[in-house]
Formats: structure tokens, sequence, C-alpha cells
């Protein structure tokens, strides 16, 4: 293919609706190769109403503690999909130590969510 026919290709309009299930479909496949501990720090975003959770209070419910619970939040915060992040740093904890984070609800729905992580968290205690 020549470089013309390449840059032709990126004229055709996607429509919105079709777009939005493609995003759909990244965040699933990004989803299904996270880590145990990152799917269940995405586990307790997805309980909580507001979709905020310290890193501090919920390392106990992950079963991480200390500098590698900054590591799995921090790889969350690095999944880009269709630009923006998975979850984004809200803050720091009441505590003073570690910070808070918010699920970024413009790239996946906290039902969504809660949906797809449910199973692969149930997935991964079944293989145990």
């Amino acid at each position: 293919m020549c470089r013309s026919e390449t840059a032709s290709l990126f004229q055709y309009q996607i429509p919105a609706t079709r777009y939005k299930i493609l995003i759909v479909d990244i965040v699933e496949s990004k989803l299904h190769r996270l880590s145990f501990h990152q799917l269940k720090a995405l586990s307790l975003l997805g309980e909580t109403p507001s979709g905020i959770i310290s890193s501090t209070a919920s390392g106990k419910d992950i079963g991480v503690t200390g500098k590698a619970l900054g590591g799995v939040f921090s790889s969350l915060s690095r999944q880009r999909i269709g630009g923006e992040p998975l979850v984004i740093a809200f803050g720091k904890s009441a505590d003073g130590r570690g910070l808070r984070w918010k699920l970024n609800t413009a790239v996946i729905s906290i039902e969504k969510l809660r949906k797809v992580v449910k199973e692969l968290v149930e997935s991964w205690e079944e293989g145990q």
C-alpha cells in the first residue's frame, strides 16, 4: 500500500455508536490483561458509589502494601484507552500517606467495570 492510499484510509468517518463499541472492546481487552491485584483494585473502585478510593486504606483488601501498592495504582493510571487514563490520581489521602484514585468514567462506566471485573476476579479465584 502506498503512502497516499494509507492517508486516504483515515478520511473515513466512524459513526459515534461504532466508535463507542470499539472503545468498550479495547477496554475489556485491556482489563483481561491485568494482574489479580490490579483487578482487585478496580473491583474496589467499582464498589464505591463515587468511584474514588484511597490506596493506603484499600491495601489490605487488595492484598498488597507499601511500594508495591503504589505500583498497582500507578500502572493502572498508565493504562491509556483512547488517550485517556483508566484511573486518575485524585489528591492525597486523608491520612497524608498515599493517594486517592478515581475511576475515569469517560473510559468505562462503573456498572460495566463491575460486571467485567467481577467475572475476571471470579475466574482467578476459581483457578487458585
